[in-house]
């Protein structure tokens, strides 16, 4: 098995500087990717967005209609996929025929969940190496969070609850995609399972599910069986008996009751890590980790707490947090050889694979007589 380039002999290697990139797809994320990008000294040399083709962006960079307009497409050193989840399998394989030895950054989720088979084939023909921009990978809450968790002797983690709240109406107003096949689930879903990951790495046990999960979805229904696109709350055990609670809601409704709701149009954000444990004393620990940009402070500032027994032992503790800045600096030096992949790209598939697993075991039945066609 290829791996996406994991097992290719060390290439010789290049400074940032020295990279050039097309993004494919100038939608939201692809714009913050090509600045975060520029940041880090990559040259985006084209985009190809067919919304906008024929147009030059303010930095001077051309916009192309398709991927056979790039020139000398084999010169390109990295190609970056920001276009809805739906095409990312069709872009991957044009990009696996122009240029096969090419890096890539694939924007989470991987591919829609039908699609798996044919992605994890491409992946592994590719001779490049292929990272997933799952940057919640790469936050610095959850790694602040379980070093606090680490440091209470004898801490036994009894639960972890991951919330990402926004609410994504204006989005929608202005035409942003939705996500047909994981519904609410694919947005945040794959963030909500980033946190996930990164914490349990860092405190060195299993945060996946050992029992029955539980869940359901908010909203309506399509006729088609498509999900809903306002909110989803899934919720299980895990085999230390951890209790973990992933909430995602679209619509700006937190999941505690006491906090208030996020009005349309506002670009304020609800999300929180909150980890409790008990130490052998069997007092109560609440770690308390609120990623960027945190109520009231700037864009890259996120807080942390620690309660012991119901009291903060101090202050909330400023976080610097920049996942996405963070994230594509650790692919970029993954890409130059020199450090691992932050996200391979089979194991975010695994991700893809748990939430629709996730999103059927909460499909409600169809009538007798009337099959539920799922969405693609």
């Amino acid at each position: 098995m290829n791996q996406s380039g994991a097992n290719r002999p060390p290439r010789p290697r290049r400074t940032s500087a020295e990279t050039t990139c097309v993004v494919v797809g100038h939608g939201v994320m692809g714009q913050m990717q090509q600045a975060k990008l520029a940041e880090l000294g990559v040259r985006t040399v084209a985009v190809v967005d067919p919304r906008r083709a024929g147009t030059v962006l303010a930095s001077g960079v051309p916009v192309l209609g398709s991927l056979d307009e790039v020139r000398t497409p084999r010169s390109v050193d990295l190609w970056s996929i920001c276009t809805p989840t739906a095409a990312h399998t069709a872009v991957f394989r044009q990009i696996g025929r122009l240029a096969p030895e090419a890096d890539v950054i694939v924007e989470k989720p991987v591919c829609v969940p039908g699609e798996v088979p044919e992605m994890c084939r491409l992946l592994d023909a590719h001779r490049g190496r292929v990272s997933v921009d799952e940057h919640y990978l790469s936050s610095a809450v959850p790694e602040a969070a379980a070093e606090a968790v680490l440091s209470v002797p004898g801490a036994r983690v009894t639960r972890v609850v991951v919330e990402m709240t926004k609410h994504r109406g204006p989005d929608s107003a202005r035409g942003r995609f939705e996500d047909r096949a994981l519904g609410a689930l694919g947005y945040e879903g794959p963030h909500l399972l980033g946190v996930l990951d990164a914490l349990g790495r860092r405190l060195g046990v299993s945060l996946t599910p050992a029992c029955r999960v539980v869940c359901a979805f908010h909203g309506r229904w399509g006729a088609d069986g498509s999900p809903p696109q306002d909110g989803a709350e899934v919720s299980y055990r895990t085999a230390t008996g951890c209790e973990v609670v992933l909430h995602t809601s679209l619509v700006g409704r937190p999941r505690r009751p006491a906090q208030p709701s996020i009005p349309y149009g506002s670009r304020r954000r609800h999300r929180v890590l909150r980890i409790e444990a008990t130490d052998r004393n069997d007092r109560v620990w609440k770690v308390i980790g609120a990623f960027a940009p945190a109520d009231g402070r700037d864009r890259n500032e996120g807080t942390l707490t620690v309660v012991r027994d119901g009291l903060p032992l101090a202050p909330p503790r400023t976080l610097y947090d920049d996942p996405l800045g963070r994230h594509l600096r650790r692919i970029l030096r993954y890409f130059a050889g020199a450090a691992p992949n932050p996200a391979p790209a089979h194991h975010c598939i695994g991700h893809v694979a748990l939430l629709h697993q996730w999103l059927l075991s909460a499909r409600p039945a169809a009538p007798r007589g009337d099959a539920v066609r799922p969405a693609a």
